[in-house]
């Protein structure tokens, strides 16, 4: 009989590597006793899965050969080991040797309870879906005092507990006989019909419709109307179907959406069981087959396109406009990227739009202070518009200024002025004046591409997302940024010269005999080599913010970033795309700055949730109920003031500040409300209770904030432009938390979307647009801005490419 015995820590010479040191070799003469261990292994990172790669591909084989497998875990803060925690996770991922395989925990501690808080955890653990492991009840092998417990030769000095071992030991492998003997056969006999469950999606309930008949799953069909729309499309398509094809539970979690894939998977489950079937069988069943076929597949086109995100498509979609041929490469299953995440107002000046719309109180004030403005504070490059800003500026308050002002100029300078920070260091950094030039200059333009597109955008309201520092937000009809993302994939797919291949990450470029960039290399989900030989390459792959390793790398702008900070960004944004950049010596620019999203979800880092509406509208409260920051700063101020008030703040609104939310509606208000996620009452007092702050500071505050929107001044934080007060019931509050959103350095371009080496020569046929790209930001991006950026340096970097061609 062959058992696994796993330390489950990566510390040297513990006392829990000493116990189950001491189990292989004193029941040697019973089993083959192998120990592996947990050391040099990598933490779980759900964006890079390791699982099928060295050292972790060989464990599962051990794990899954094994009769059995023993788990000695220590207790740290009454739970296991980060070390276990993290191996079980990439051993409960896309990978599964744990399943219904028998499982012995034992444990150590240095107190007298013996680590029993830690088994409980790890016995609650192996239960969970996707480690299904089954654990030899009772039988607590408990070392307390594990310090003092062994002698020099690493043996337990107490016979008694020896013995108490050897019976725990002997009762597991008789528990190893009694689980193998009642394996149940692989047959099935489903109750014909249609069967409808109700599982958790990723954001709230997943109605679901799964039909019998005798022998066979027939049908799956999902309700997938609560989901986001872009991120789970790919989860619907394949799972259901890989499902029916291979008879088979035994499926991989869609990259990007495992939330999601494990509830759709569930869902499935539960409906089997309703048709008198045990679904632990078609776990078990094999993972539905994949082709053998490992030769290269080989492809010629105009440009290979690095990333399936807005800036990507962009790309693509500007090249089939000019009749030439285009591939993208998605490393991921489904497109989007970031984009499909972005709240969805793009910003673009606009003045003869924005004159339909009033000025808010406080606008003025914003404006005016443009003309006080010390121009010494402006870098050289940019005092010429500054001067002609004030100019219109003037020419502005001169006559009613009683509409809604903006131009280009006043566009270029709020970014410039946005991204204009300090770092830890002491030096400043801005954005370079000709890259943002072109962005500002050519913003509108990407707005009327998009719209000639296809994209419908809402003009019958200008909006402003946190951090934007200006009411020019064109937004889409639809929800969230997937209406980009659906328009320009669909305008791809119409066109035979454009092909779009996920689920294959680039892994180098393809270079020719005079070193020249002349296609890439990548690895798709069947794992066979996918090589394009292209004329231009773009990279499109964005930034690295859900690479916190890699953030913490370059920062040079917090003063700390946690490991376990959140993130707002796709799984898939890693810094692949500057990784390659770097492979051919392509300079970096503005690596140390990264933005982090104020108003993030405090568990998962996302913008979907709660009530996200304009800033004017924004109430701020923190863990006492107190306002503590002007609600219209930049993110980077708001972020370091939510930091210094405990980190979780809350967004106040009522129920007429709630229409001017976006990407929400009622029903997901009112799961979120019954999910515990979002609070909401009838009266301030109630809702304060629910926050759990002082019912008395919470409506002081919120009193004194409506008598400043009523003056249209806050005395206390400075706040100029104000909209709604907060008075109509129900009353809502919103938890954030802040979290990683952009990372403003990357590739070092030009305003054709080339990339420049460190010598800086330009690298030719090589592009880059998007976060993968800095240089225009600098140090803090103004809200809106990402969406204008991917649309007009993708296009540009079309542009460029077919021209060099």
């Amino acid at each position: 009989m062959k058992i696994i015995g796993i330390s489950g820590t990566n510390s040297s010479d513990s006392p829990t590597e000493k116990l189950v040191n001491f189990m292989a070799q004193h029941f040697a003469s019973q089993v083959e006793f192998e120990v592996i261990e947990l050391k040099g292994l990598p933490m779980f990172n759900e964006s890079n899965d390791l699982s099928n790669q060295e050292p972790l591909k060989s464990l599962v084989a051990k794990i899954e050969a094994a009769d059995g497998v023993v788990i000695a875990t220590s207790e740290h803060n009454r739970s296991i080991p980060s070390a276990l925690n993290s191996f079980l996770e990439w051993m409960s991922f896309t990978v599964h040797p744990f399943d219904e395989k028998p499982v012995m925990v034992v444990g150590t501690s240095v107190t007298r309870q013996g680590s029993a808080s830690a088994q409980l955890h790890l016995r609650q653990v192996l239960d969970a879906p996707g480690v299904n492991a089954l654990v030899l009840p009772g039988n607590e092998f408990l070392l307390g005092q594990a310090a003092e417990a062994f002698d020099e030769n690493g043996a337990i000095k107490e016979a008694n507990t020896v013995d108490f071992l050897e019976s725990c030991f002997a009762n597991f492998l008789r528990f190893i006989k009694a689980a193998d003997s009642l394996q149940i056969p692989d047959e099935v006999r489903f109750e014909p019909g249609d069967y409808q469950v109700k599982t958790k999606g990723h954001n709230g309930d997943l109605p679901m419709v799964v039909s019998f008949s005798e022998n066979r799953i027939e049908d799956i069909k999902v309700d997938t109307g609560g989901e986001t729309e872009g991120i789970a499309d790919t989860v619907f398509e394949r799972l259901p179907q890989e499902i029916i094809a291979g008879q088979t539970l035994n499926v991989d979690a869609v990259s990007g959406a495992s939330v999601t894939s494990y509830g759709l998977i569930d869902g499935v489950a539960q409906a089997v069981k309703l048709a008198g079937v045990d679904p632990n069988i078609l776990k078990k069943r094999p993972k539905p087959s994949k082709s053998q076929d490992l030769s290269p597949l080989e492809y010629g086109t105009d440009v290979v396109v690095v990333g399936g995100g807005g800036a990507g498509l962009a790309a693509a979609s500007r090249v089939l406009q000019a009749g030439k041929s285009t591939i993208v490469l998605e490393k991921f299953p489904a497109l989007g990227g970031n984009t499909v995440r972005a709240g969805g107002p793009m910003n673009a000046a606009d003045p003869d739009w924005q004159k339909q719309f009033a000025a808010l109180p406080g606008e003025a004030s914003v404006l005016k202070e443009m003309l006080d403005y010390d121009l010494a504070k402006i870098d050289p490059e940019y005092q010429a518009d500054f001067k002609a800003l004030q100019g219109q500026i003037k020419d502005y308050l001169a006559g009613k200024a009683d509409y809604l002002f903006d131009s280009i100029l006043w566009h270029r300078i709020q970014t410039y002025l946005g991204g204009k920070r300090v770092d830890l260091n002491g030096n400043e950094i801005h954005g370079d004046y000709d890259l943002v030039k072109v962005l500002t200059d050519h913003a509108l333009e990407s707005v009327k591409w998009l719209a000639d597109l296809g994209v419908e955008f809402d003009e019958s309201q200008v909006t402003m997302p946190v951090g934007a520092k200006w009411r020019r937000g064109h937004k889409p009809m639809e929800s969230q940024g997937f209406a980009f993302i659906k328009t320009l994939k669909k305008f791809i797919e119409e066109h035979e010269a454009g092909q779009i291949l996920t689920e294959t990450p680039v892994k180098r470029f393809l270079l020719d005999e005079q070193g020249q960039i002349c296609g890439v290399v990548a690895l798709n989900a069947a794992n066979r080599q996918v090589i394009v030989k292209a004329k231009a390459v773009i990279l499109a792959s964005g930034g690295f913010g859900a690479n916190t390793k890699m953030v913490q790398k370059y920062n040079t702008y917090w003063s700390q970033v946690d490991d376990d900070i959140a993130t707002s960004n796709s799984p898939a944004i890693t810094g692949d795309g500057i990784k390659l950049g770097q492979s051919v010596g392509a300079a970096l620019v503005g690596m140390g700055f990264t933005q982090m999203m104020p108003v993030s979800d405090p568990k998962t880092g996302e913008l979907f949730s709660g009530l996200q509406v304009p800033p004017a509208n924004y109430v701020m409260v923190n863990q006492q109920g107190k306002r503590f920051v002007d609600e219209y700063e930049g993110r980077d101020v708001l972020t370091k003031a939510a930091f210094d008030n405990g980190g979780l703040f809350y967004l106040i609104a009522d129920d007429e500040i709630k229409k001017t939310a976006y990407n929400t509606t009622q029903a997901s208000l009112d799961a979120q409300v019954e999910a515990g996620t979002l609070f909401r009452a009838d009266t301030l007092a109630d809702l304060a209770k629910q926050i759990k702050v002082d019912p008395q500071t919470f409506e002081e505050t919120i009193a004194k904030y409506n008598s400043y929107v009523d003056a249209g001044v806050d005395p206390e934080f400075g706040k100029e432009v104000f909209d709604l007060k907060v008075v109509k019931p129900p009353f809502y509050a919103t938890p954030r938390k802040p979290a990683i959103h952009h990372t403003m350095g990357g590739l070092k371009i030009n305003t054709k979307a080339q990339v420049i080496n460190e010598a800086g020569q330009l690298i030719p046929n090589l592009y880059a647009a998007g976060e993968v790209a800095g240089g225009i930001h600098a140090g803090n991006r103004l809200g809106g801005n990402s969406l204008t950026d991917i649309f007009t340096y993708g296009r540009i970097a079309a542009k460029t490419a077919l021209e060099k061609m």
